[in-house]
C-alpha cells in the first residue's frame, strides 16, 4: 500500500493499493511517486488520482527492487536485485539504459551534476554517466555496500558492511 500523508498535520489523505511489497521509499516529482516493488516492477503512480501511469519490468531479469529511486530531468534511476542499475524515462516507463554489476544493488543512487553514484553488494562504489550508463569512476571497497551514498561539501560518503566509512573528494 502506498500511503499519501498531509505534511501539515500528518493525516492520511489516501491509501493506494499496489498489490506488492514495497521495500524502498518513493521518490516524488511533479505529483508522481516512483518506486520499485518486490514483484519485479518499477511503478509511476499519480498521487492525486492514485492511478498507475506506467509500470516497468526488465524483459528478461525478474528480481525485486530495494533501492529507492533518484529522479531528475525526466529520468528515474535505481538499482535492482537483478545486478543492474536502471535508467527509465519518467514519462513513458521505457528503459533508457542498464548497467550490469557483479551483485545485487540495494543501495540508492545519488545524482551529482552529470554523474550517478551508487554502491553495490559487489563492494564497488560506482560513478556512471547519467546519459549513457557508462562507467566514469569506481572504487572497490572489498566489502558489500548496501548503504546509500551521501553527498556534502563536495564529498561522497558511503559505509560498507565491514564497518568502514569511505569519504571521496
Amino acid at each position: 500500500v502506498l500511503r499519501v500523508v498531509d505534511l501539515a498535520d500528518g493525516s492520511l489523505l489516501q491509501e493506494i493499493e499496489i498489490g506488492a511489497y514495497i521495500a524502498a521509499s518513493a521518490a516524488i516529482a511533479d505529483g508522481v511517486a516512483y518506486f520499485g516493488t518486490y514483484e519485479n516492477q518499477v511503478l509511476a503512480v499519480e498521487l492525486e488520482s492514485g492511478a498507475v501511469r506506467w509500470d516497468y519490468e526488465h524483459p528478461e531479469r525478474k528480481f525485486p527492487y530495494y533501492s529507492s529511486a533518484a529522479v531528475r530531468d525526466g529520468r528515474i534511476y535505481l538499482g535492482g536485485r537483478d545486478k543492474m542499475i536502471h535508467a527509465i524515462d519518467a514519462s513513458t516507463g521505457a528503459s533508457l539504459w542498464t548497467h550490469r554489476t557483479r551483485a545485487r544493488v540495494d543501495s540508492s543512487p545519488v545524482l551529482v551534476a552529470d554523474r550517478l553514484f551508487v554502491g553495490g553488494s559487489d563492494g564497488i562504489v560506482r560513478s556512471l554517466d547519467v546519459n549513457t550508463g557508462d562507467p566514469v569512476w569506481q572504487f572497490d571497497t572489498g566489502s558489500s555496500l548496501i548503504a546509500s551514498p551521501a553527498v556534502a561539501a563536495a564529498r561522497l560518503i558511503i559505509g560498507s558492511e565491514d564497518g568502514i566509512l569511505y569519504c571521496f573528494g
